[in-house]
């Protein structure tokens, strides 16, 4: 069927047990394809999430909030929060909507445990019974952690009902990882500890980890000792020999999830339910059951060496990505380099959004591409449909999986991208990932540099303008006017420059206080700023002196008496309610651009007709 008016089963997980996520969702997909669903999976940091508190919390669940939704899947055991996963189970019960929780009990979900000691102790039967193997070596998980003593206890029971036996010595742990595992084996056999008939490991990456040592000391897996595992993740298949092991059976999980939502009624809201998820056995070449075959051998290191180079272009194309994007300050040239980065990617739809700073509701698309084609789009409410065009990607039928992530920052959430793919396989789910750290870096970079470029021009302003007035100080001056003079349209041209000299602030400043002279000289640097303004430069040097320059085709000395009276009388308009009048000396001097002294000389030249003027106009002042 098309993908027109599939209903959307969100999925909550973190992206930090990334493989038997992939495992689960690749067998979703498979489970709703035809069936009128689509799956919207978010991955999140938990960490990154709950730093932050219940608002970045409730930022994240609002995600959720799209249209035609039929259910919630909760990986309760990779999120391993009960403030999300409680949030998450209001927010579905808010809208009558079936919790499904995988691997936590909560109240009113259905709880979907998987049936772990019966799995195991199958494979334990079957290299026991059927390989007729008693001598044992158990390679268990986390020393008193539940799961792994539980596997201990079913592989001493079947063993003891066949006439065997699991003494200490013959456990070992491996922490479910491969570096402790290497070390049980090392001491194992250093104790002098003889080969076993087989080695049963509580999960595939330890039964990985087993068949790579013993094969380094030249001993042969299936012909010489058997291995199993436990938990069926991809990576026992690409492994030489294949791995026996066990692995949930995930179609009939995910075809009951499928009929429940079905038959969902609203007043079954918050009613509990519990299912135990049975595993299947997978007979594979390191217990012997199957022989290696090299065709399929040939074509599987085919397949590693492409994935491998895909990699290997993917990482380059984000590495230059990123060495780009580190000195951008701003979201349009962010925007400008996207597309080409995702234009390396065939997957039907992508669309990265930023949050407006002052208002989070609404979003800034800086990435939107559907079938390779990439369109600017416009800013848009993003709660309730997550992308400009939300409809038309869930009608899409070759999207068979849409994944969205936040895009985090160390102090907010920043944007979140969304993806909607056709191809599924640990390399996409990756690649998302991927594309995701790059956006969430290339966004903090963008920000950084904004705030490190206020910062630097808030310190230039301190550094060369004056507290009170806002003017150029002395320094800011000096360099606002040289950089003008160099100005190729400004060689032509005569530049005449003014000193200014309040008169009488100390009188001010003595009968009405500090304060008002303050203001007295603020209303003069106003007068000033708004006689210079467009066309020229101005400056406070300090109390009550101020310089001024401009530049014309013509010198401004014929009209200096009516420039101070311009200034004079916009000065007493802005101080109009004091008691005091505000007047000032002036003197200037002009030059030829072309050909003008040093901004020293001049201002000495400008600052002797100030000094004169004062004299004429108050003579005991001076």
């Amino acid at each position: 069927m098309n993908g027109r008016g599939r209903r959307i089963i969100a999925v909550c997980a973190s992206w930090e047990d990334e493989e038997n996520l992939n495992l689960m969702l690749n067998q979703l997909i498979h489970a709703t394809e035809g069936r009128g669903y689509l799956p919207l999976c978010f991955t999140f940091d938990r960490s990154s999430i709950e730093a932050r508190g219940e608002a970045s919390i409730r930022e994240f669940i609002s995600a959720f909030d799209v249209p035609n939704l039929a259910g919630l899947l909760l990986f309760g055991e990779m999120i391993r929060s009960d403030s999300i996963n409680g949030q998450l189970i209001r927010f579905a019960h808010a809208r009558n909507l079936p919790v499904f929780m995988l691997e936590r009990q909560y109240e009113g979900c259905v709880n979907m445990s998987f049936a772990y000691g019966d799995g195991f102790e199958r494979v334990v039967r079957h290299i026991v019974e059927d390989h007729g193997c008693r001598d044992i070596v158990m390679v268990a998980g986390i020393r008193g952690n539940p799961f792994s003593e539980e596997r201990i206890d079913r592989c001493r029971k079947v063993l003891e009902a066949h006439g065997g036996s699991l003494p200490p010595e013959r456990v070992i742990y491996g922490d479910y990882w491969d570096e402790p595992t290497i070390r049980a084996l090392d001491a194992y056999f250093a104790a002098g500890n003889p080969m076993p008939e087989a080695f049963l490991c509580a999960n595939d990456a330890m039964a990985i980890t087993v068949s790579i040592y013993l094969s380094e000391r030249n001993i042969r897996v299936p012909t010489q000792v058997r291995v199993a595992g436990f938990d069926g993740i991809r990576q026992g298949v690409y492994h030489e020999p294949t791995i026996t092991t066990m692995r949930p059976d995930f179609p009939m999980m995910f075809d009951k999830m499928l009929r429940r939502i079905q038959a969902w009624r609203p007043e079954e809201t918050g009613r509990t339910e519990t299912w135990s998820i049975p595993f299947e056995l997978v007979r594979r070449g390191s217990c012997g059951c199957k022989q290696a075959n090299p065709v399929e051998t040939t074509r599987k290191i085919g397949q590693l060496r492409l994935l491998n180079l895909t990699y290997t272009r993917d990482i380059r194309a984000i590495g230059n990505s990123i060495r780009r994007t580190l000195s951008m300050n701003s979201l349009e040239e962010l925007t400008a380099c996207l597309s080409p980065i995702f234009s390396f990617w065939s997957d039907p739809y992508y669309c990265a959004a930023v949050l407006d700073e002052r208002d989070p509701g609404l979003a800034h698309p800086i990435l939107h591409g559907v079938h390779s084609r990439f369109t600017a789009e416009e800013a848009f409410r993003w709660q309730g449909r997550l992308a400009p065009d939300f409809d038309a990607l869930c009608a899409d039928p070759s999207v068979r999986i849409v994944m969205a992530q936040l895009l985090q920052g160390e102090e907010k959430t920043m944007g979140y991208i969304v993806c909607g793919m056709e191809e599924w396989s640990l390399r996409e789910q990756q690649r998302f990932e991927e594309l995701a750290l790059f956006l969430s870096a290339a966004l903090n970079a963008v920000i950084t540099n904004r705030r490190l470029e206020e910062a630097n021009n808030a310190i230039l302003q301190m550094a060369e303008h004056d507290y009170l007035t806002g003017l150029y100080n002395r320094r800011g001056f000096l360099g606002a006017l040289e950089r003008c003079l160099r100005l190729p349209e400004a060689q032509d041209k005569t530049l005449t420059l003014f000193a200014m000299d309040m008169d009488r602030l100390k009188a001010i400043n003595d009968s009405y206080g500090h304060h008002e002279g303050d203001i007295a000289i603020q209303c003069l640097a106003w007068a000033i700023q708004t006689e210079t303004e467009g066309k020229g430069i101005c400056a406070r040097y300090g109390g009550d002196e101020f310089a001024f320059a401009l530049l014309a085709e013509n010198s401004f000395l014929p009209e200096l008496e009516a420039i101070r009276a311009r200034i004079e009388a916009t000065a007493r308009e802005n101080a109009a309610s004091k008691a005091y009048r505000i007047s000032a000396s002036l003197g200037a001097c002009d030059c030829r651009v072309r050909e003008h002294p040093s901004l020293d000389q001049l201002l000495m030249e400008a600052d002797r007709a100030l000094y004169a003027d004062k004299m004429r106009r108050h003579p005991r002042i001076v």
